[in-house]
């Protein structure tokens, strides 16, 4: 039975998306110049992950309630790259990394980011046809999430080698505070994580299959919220680089489990598909040992503690207490 409150809802759901990213925008912008006494910090860092998880998959939510047609999602994806593309040149090419220009253009580039996500994930979303095509493809990118990040074969972990600017440069931030031991006319964007544009663009892909297919979007909403909190919270303490797809994909087939109705043929499709993923997933782990973990974009990874975008390659995967210069803010919650 559907909530009668539902179609007036969905009217506003670009509206709802495009309020919430200019009010995230707004909180990154002014970090840097907000700075807080020291015991604080880790109890405020807290507060932002939460503030910025909740209000990053609640609006991608809330603009898939919209079904966004392929034509109006293209639309969407080139102005977000676009955003994106541009702002970040600007960043690094005009101000180097550092100063007001590049602290108030960061939250341009995450705004472009969320808008691109939402229109590529749309798009993708168009191509499912029928609501039972979301078990394979969830089981597919589960495992292929989990490859990339956690297996020695994953060739994601050598492009970030090759190019440690890559990470931070497209995907989302989660913030930090600002000390009132550093100067803020020098303050530059701090993280305490890093969330990999693929984990959003599927997010988004999932909520408008289950707008679309009439399944459970806002039970799916109630249960990934908490879900992918935890999950960051686990990278955060632990440092690891984990396959944010993992939760995304198993919470969405588990809450939606009853909605799927799978003939004889597709059960036994899906439980081969099953047995093919997880062998290759054996497989690959076991090749050879593991190397150590490194953020990816793929998943959800540590913060880089550096600069708002641009690492330095011996800084890549770790959040050091002893080693930050008077631009760097204070640890995330740890």
């Amino acid at each position: 039975m559907s909530d009668p409150s539902q179609p007036s809802l969905a009217k506003t759901g670009y509206r709802d998306f495009a309020a919430i990213v200019f009010l995230l925008a707004v909180v990154r912008a002014a970090l840097p110049f907000i700075p807080v006494p020291i015991v604080a910090a880790p109890y405020i860092d807290f507060l932002l992950l939460n503030l910025v998880f909740v209000s990053t998959i609640y609006a991608i939510y809330r603009a898939m309630s919209e079904k966004p047609d392929p034509k109006l999602a293209a639309v969407i994806l080139l102005i977000g790259v676009f955003l994106q593309i541009s702002a970040f040149n600007i960043i690094h090419l005009v101000f180097h990394g550092h100063g007001l220009g590049a602290v108030l253009l960061s939250p341009v580039a995450q705004t472009g980011l969320m808008v691109w996500c939402v229109g590529l994930g749309a798009l993708i979303s168009s191509i499912l046809r029928d609501k039972n095509i979301l078990i394979p493809v969830a089981i597919f990118l589960v495992g292929f999430d989990i490859f990339l990040v956690l297996t020695p074969l994953g060739f994601t972990q050598r492009i970030i080698q090759q190019n440690p600017n890559l990470l931070s440069s497209v995907a989302m931030q989660i913030p930090k505070s600002t000390s009132i031991a550093h100067e803020v006319s020098k303050a530059t964007v701090a993280t305490a994580g890093l969330v990999g544009p693929a984990d959003l663009v599927f997010l988004g892909a999932f909520f408008l299959a289950m707008f679309k297919f009439n399944m459970r979007p806002k039970e799916t909403l109630k249960v990934m919220i908490p879900a992918l909190i935890v999950y960051m919270i686990v990278v955060l303490l632990s440092g690891w680089a984990l396959p944010a797809l993992v939760p995304i994909g198993l919470v969405t087939l588990f809450v939606n489990r009853k909605e799927f109705n799978l003939n004889k043929d597709e059960k036994a499709s899906t439980i081969v598909l099953a047995v093919i993923v997880l062998g290759i997933l054996a497989f690959s782990a076991l090749r050879k040992p593991k190397p150590q973990v490194v953020p990816l974009p793929s998943g959800i990874s540590q913060g880089i503690p550096e600069s708002s975008n641009l690492p330095g390659p011996e800084k890549v995967g770790r959040l050091p207490s002893s080693d930050r210069n008077v631009e760097q803010n204070k640890p995330g919650p740890q």
